[in-house]
């Protein structure tokens, strides 16, 4: 499933939602992002608890990383990468980018390169330390959306 497919899957329920409650017009809706790597910690979630533990990151690391070394030589090509992340996080231009995983800029990412990037990620993604995952670590909000403010006209003569 796209991005963009979860994203329209997401705004269509969020409408449907409002007209149920009998909200026809939203305020200062929140702006939120969820970043596609968070696509990959989700499909970790084995167990269908909501939450991706310790034990599932561990597992879901190698899986992962089969995935993504298609000819099993135990490094990716930008290839193998670009191939990896338009399947798994929904494209290549959403990041995390190559060099996320390519720290040390040789054109070719270990297995050893692979599973800390994705460690510290799932670290990042720990807001309250607990170890685990909730959906709600997921999404970053951006703010309250505010109404446009008027653009000031110069006044005759002003220049």
């Amino acid at each position: 499933m796209g991005f963009r497919t979860v994203a329209m899957t997401f705004g269509a329920a969020a409408a449907l939602t409002a007209c149920a409650s009998g909200v026809t017009q939203v305020r200062d809706p929140i702006r939120a992002v969820m970043s596609a790597d968070a696509l990959m910690f989700v499909s970790f979630d084995t167990d269908g608890n909501l939450s991706v533990a310790p034990e599932e990151l561990e597992a879901g690391i190698p899986r992962e990383w089969a995935r993504a070394d298609a000819n099993s030589d135990g490094n990716l090509s930008p290839i193998e990468f670009q191939n990896w992340s338009n399947l798994v996080l929904g494209g290549s231009q959403m990041g995390p980018y190559r060099l996320d995983f390519d720290r040390n800029v040789d054109n070719t990412i270990t297995r050893e390169e692979f599973e800390t990037e994705i460690r510290g990620r799932f670290s990042d993604y720990d807001e309250d330390s607990s170890g685990a995952l909730s959906r709600s670590e997921f999404v970053r909000l951006l703010g309250q959306a505010r109404a446009p403010t008027p653009t000031p006209r110069p006044t005759p003569g002003s220049f």
